[in-house]
C-alpha cells in the first residue's frame, strides 16, 4: 500500500481527493496539512511514499516544502500539483527533485495510479520493451535503430510509443510535459521526469554517436525530434 500525504490550503480540494483515493486498493492518505511548516513536521514523523503538495502555503511553501523533503534520509516522491505557476516555479520544482508536476484542474480518477507509479520509479526501472508488433511500431523502431539508438536503451521505448499515442491523439503533443510525457509515464510505471531524461539521452546518443547530425545542423529538442519520427515513418 502506498503512503500519500497531501499539502493543500484547499480543503474541497484535499475533500475530492480523499474521496478517490478512499476507493483504491493501491494508495492511503496517512495525513494532510494546509500549512508547510506542518506539512514538513508531519512528513518527517510519519515518513510517507508520496507527498501531494501544493505551491502556496502559509510558512513553508510548496518548492520550499519539495526541498527539506529531499534533504531526509528516507525522502518521499514529491508531485507538485497547482493552479498559477511561472515557467520558474516548473524549473525550481524539477531542480529540486520533483517527480511530477500538475497543472489544476487535474482528474481525481487518475490519481492513484499516477502516485503508484511515481512511488515506485525510485527502485522500479522503466520496461525495456520488446518492438511492438504493428507495423507502425516496428517502422519507428527501426528508423531510431538506424540512427543509433539501440532498443535497449529506455528512451527508445518510449520514443515508439510517444509516436503510436501522439499519432492516435495529435493533442498530446500540445504540451509534452502534462500531455505526452505524462501519458508515457503513467501507462508505462515511471514519472514524467524520467520520460523526458530519457529520450533526451537517447535523442544526445542519435546526434553524437549515430546519424542524427546528418538530418539536423543542431541537436533538435524532444519536440523536434518526435514530429520528425511522426513524418518520417507516415
Amino acid at each position: 500500500m502506498v503512503r500519500l500525504y497531501i499539502a493543500d490550503m484547499d480543503a474541497a480540494f484535499v475533500r475530492t481527493i480523499r474521496k478517490v483515493i478512499a476507493r483504491s486498493h493501491a494508495v492511503e492518505v496517512v495525513g494532510e496539512a494546509s500549512n508547510g511548516a506542518k506539512a514538513l513536521s508531519d512528513i518527517q514523523r510519519l515518513q510517507p511514499d508520496v507527498v501531494l503538495t501544493d505551491i502556496p502555503l502559509p510558512e513553508l511553501d510548496g518548492i520550499a516544502l519539495l526541498r527539506e523533503t529531499r534533504r531526509m534520509r528516507r525522502a518521499p516522491s514529491v508531485i507538485v500539483c497547482t493552479r498559477f505557476y511561472p515557467a520558474v516555479c516548473l524549473d525550481m520544482c524539477f531542480r529540486f527533485g520533483a517527480a511530477y508536476f500538475l497543472c489544476k484542474p487535474i482528474d481525481p480518477e487518475r490519481l492513484p495510479e499516477l502516485v503508484t507509479a511515481c512511488a515506485g520509479s525510485r527502485t522500479v526501472q522503466p520496461p525495456a520493451e520488446d518492438v511492438p508488433s504493428d507495423p507502425g511500431g516496428a517502422n519507428v523502431q527501426a528508423l531510431l535503430a538506424e540512427m543509433g539508438i539501440s532498443a535497449r536503451l529506455n528512451g527508445s521505448a518510449y520514443l515508439v510509443k510517444a509516436v503510436l499515442w501522439a499519432r492516435e491523439n495529435e493533442l498530446l503533443l500540445r504540451n509534452l510535459s502534462h500531455g505526452l510525457y505524462l501519458e508515457l509515464a503513467t501507462r508505462m510505471g515511471t514519472t514524467v521526469s524520467r520520460v523526458e531524461r530519457s529520450v533526451r539521452s537517447a535523442i544526445t546518443v542519435a546526434y553524437e554517436r549515430g546519424s542524427l547530425r546528418q538530418r539536423f545542423p543542431q541537436k533538435p529538442t524532444n519536440r523536434q525530434f518526435i514530429e520528425f519520427l511522426l513524418r518520417e515513418t507516415e
